[in-house]
């Protein structure tokens, strides 16, 4: 889209504000910069030529990309991507990104992933009965689990029981010995460029392994590699699919059984393993999982497509933690059990940053770390 049709789309805009009432960062805030309204306003000055202010700027990068205003705006403005496009123009014009984006983005291009990983650590989470048997790459499967940095540093028993629970119901596919950072965070900054090549190096290394089919665990990777990736990698021809989907099929034909955990939790869906995804979604899948356990779902007021974010969205945690832990903190409240569980692990994540900050006691986990506490 050229700066033109931009242009037009933000001035479609007939000032409803409709789309605020739906707005995870204004609810907290009530601050109109702060607000879907107040950042496409932002977005046209940008390809204006007008001069940001830095309140101005940090509402741009404030936004967690939930998408939650494209689906209210009576105009049918793409809001979430008049914002991504205000952020890659500011990149060109080497205003943006902000100084944490541009540390976050030096630690993928020094150690391939965003959290500051220590490379040699990786694959820490690699259940020890499996260590010496695991062939990676040299492993002749054409599907490729991929971990992603969250789950790989942070969150490792959601790779550790996905990996596990995979493994039990004799699922084929292979694993890298040194997994890249898929580049969604690099793509969320605005810098499009350097973006494009990360894509298009993972693509080219997921083909030199004959790879045809993707298994992610995290609701960033999903998106990255089932919207991004066919935007701008030449013929990317890769399936994509969350672990939880498969994990299903694996019940439904047999090959796993759950024990009864008689449990209830509340399911919390990522607003990038749905509202985000093109094409489909992973909302059943896990609640099916979950009754198959015999754990009672006690579900959010806002759920599946019109779920709100846990607050750590586009990488915001890093710009401004205080509204991070106040959009992450409405859903701890919210929650109608001790414990929440989701399939994203930024998800996790950030609700266990927020329990610690806020010294609240609910517990979060990771969907399939759940699931393998159950497993036969």
């Amino acid at each position: 889209m050229n700066d033109s049709k931009i242009l037009d789309v933000i001035q479609s805009c007939v000032d409803c504000k409709v789309c605020n009432d739906e707005c995870d960062t204004f609810e907290v805030t009530q601050d109109p910069l702060k607000s879907p309204y107040g950042r496409l306003k932002i977005a046209e000055k940008v390809f204006t030529g007008d001069i940001l202010t830095n309140e101005e700027l940090i509402a741009i990068y404030t936004c967690t990309s939930c998408s939650s205003c494209d689906l209210v705006c009576p105009q049918d403005i793409p809001i979430s991507e008049m914002i991504h496009a205000s952020k890659t123009r500011l990149v060109e014009l080497d205003q943006a990104p902000l100084d944490v984006h541009k540390n976050i983005i030096k630690g993928i291009l020094e150690k391939g992933n965003s959290v500051n990983g220590n490379p040699e650590e990786r694959l820490d989470w690699l259940p020890e009965n499996y260590k010496n048997n695991e062939l990676f790459e040299d492993k002749e499967s054409d599907t490729l689990l991929f971990l992603g940095c969250m789950s790989s540093f942070r969150v490792k028993e959601s790779a550790s029981a996905s990996y596990e629970i995979l493994k039990r119901g004799g699922y084929d596919f292979k694993i890298l010995r040194n997994e890249p950072c898929c580049g969604e965070y690099i793509y969320s900054a605005g810098n499009l460029e350097l973006s494009k090549q990360i894509f298009n190096e993972n693509f080219a290394l997921f083909k030199k392994h004959g790879i045809k089919t993707l298994i992610v665990t995290c609701g960033g990777c999903l998106y990255a590699f089932n919207n991004i990736y066919p935007k701008y990698v030449e013929n990317f021809d890769i399936n994509v699919k969350h672990v939880v989907q498969i994990i299903r099929e694996l019940e439904e034909k047999g090959k796993i059984q759950f024990k009864p955990a008689n449990n209830s939790v509340t399911y919390h869906d990522a607003c990038r393993t749905g509202r985000k995804i093109k094409g489909f979604d992973v909302y059943e899948e896990p609640r099916e999982l979950l009754e198959k356990t015999n754990t009672k779902v006690k579900e959010l007021t806002k759920n599946k497509e019109n779920t709100k974010c846990c607050g750590a969205g586009s990488g915001i945690r890093g710009v401004d933690s205080g509204l991070s832990i106040k959009i992450g903190t409405t859903i701890l409240k919210e929650s109608k059990s001790e414990e929440i569980i989701s399939s994203c692990p930024l998800c996790v994540f950030n609700y266990r940053y927020v329990a610690y900050k806020t010294q609240n006691d609910k517990k979060t986990r990771y969907i399939t770390d759940y699931l393998f506490d159950a497993l036969l």
